[in-house]
């Protein structure tokens, strides 16, 4: 049985090797035509817009899907895509076969977006920072009656005289003074750590024709293809041979 096989094999090997123009010939024709039609064939420019976040937490500037629904047009043919590439780090992607129609579009969203992100920023800066302002004045009108619990409260101990009211009153104001002394410095904290929202980068190529590819694909498949039709080829003849015979 194994030199059965052998010999078929071999007789597969001879076959081939006649064949071989065909074997080889086709696959590079096929090759060569898709390789042209990848060389020559449209490519579409693609431009990107990249932004750091920074501390904006807006599902509308920050999330893909909340950010198509304010940002894109349902009218525009060009394609836009949202995506947070990493942590606190969006980009847009626009994809046109015109340039300038990637590169208007693509700077109309920058600008918008950049603005939403400032105005964003600004916003939550301006509340933290209006809120620091006010503990710190609640802070100061707390600490200049702190002073009189303590003297009040001196004064009964002098006369040997507990008032109860009056020192549940010199503790609730001394833990009034602790909480708007620790929440303001923890909100001047968060303003120092406040991380402001930034353009990165942005940039328009082309898109890769994929020639090199195309063509390795294109080869193997159809040289693939090609074996299964000889083999069809020759076992046709073999039996159409015998049948005669």
């Amino acid at each position: 049985m194994s030199e059965k096989k052998e010999y078929l094999f071999y007789k597969n090997l001879v076959f081939f090797w006649r064949k071989k123009w065909l074997l080889i010939g086709i696959p590079l024709v096929i090759c060569l035509i898709v390789s042209a039609f990848s060389m020559f064939s449209s490519r579409e420019y693609v431009g990107k817009a990249i932004f750091f976040t920074g501390d904006i937490k807006k599902g509308e500037l920050t999330e893909p899907l909340l950010m198509e629904a304010k940002y894109l047009d349902d009218n525009s043919d060009t394609d836009v895509e949202f995506s947070v590439i990493k942590s606190k780090q969006v980009q847009i992607k626009v994809i046109d076969d015109n340039k300038d129609d990637v590169h208007k579009k693509l700077s109309s969203l920058v600008t918008t977006y950049t603005e939403d992100l400032q105005a964003e920023y600004q916003l939550r800066y301006n509340l933290t920072n209006d809120a620091v302002k006010l503990y710190e004045k609640s802070l100061e009108e707390n600490e200049e009656l702190l002073p009189k619990y303590i003297d009040a409260i001196t004064a009964v101990e002098d006369e040997a005289i507990v008032d109860t009211d009056l020192l549940v009153a010199a503790a609730t104001m001394s833990e009034i003074v602790f909480e708007y002394e620790t929440s303001g410095k923890r909100m001047e904290t968060d303003l120092a750590l406040f991380e402001e929202p930034e353009f990165i980068s942005e940039t328009i190529t082309q898109s890769d024709n994929y020639l090199v590819q195309n063509a390795v694909v294109s080869f193997a498949l159809s040289f693939f293809l090609m074996l299964v039709v000889l083999l069809l080829w020759r076992y046709i003849r073999e039996a159409r041979r015998a049948l005669n015979d």
